[in-house]
């Protein structure tokens, strides 16, 4: 039997929100990536795109 590999501490994943991990884990097993990869191409695609992080303030009604 093998034995199992352990896990590494994700420097990159931990600094990140949840969402944007959650995001990121799910788009790097998606696509064969690992999740630090896969977090930088979200972050350089929103970048690129102009998208504003919201503050997290209470919304407006």
């Amino acid at each position: 039997m093998t034995k199992k590999k352990s896990r590494q501490a994700l420097s990159a994943i931990s600094t990140a929100t949840r969402s944007e991990a959650t995001e990121a884990v799910y788009f790097a097993r998606k696509c064969g990536l690992t999740p630090e990869e896969a977090l930088r191409i979200i972050r350089e695609a929103r970048e690129a795109s102009g998208y504003k992080v919201p503050d997290g303030g209470k919304r407006k009604r």
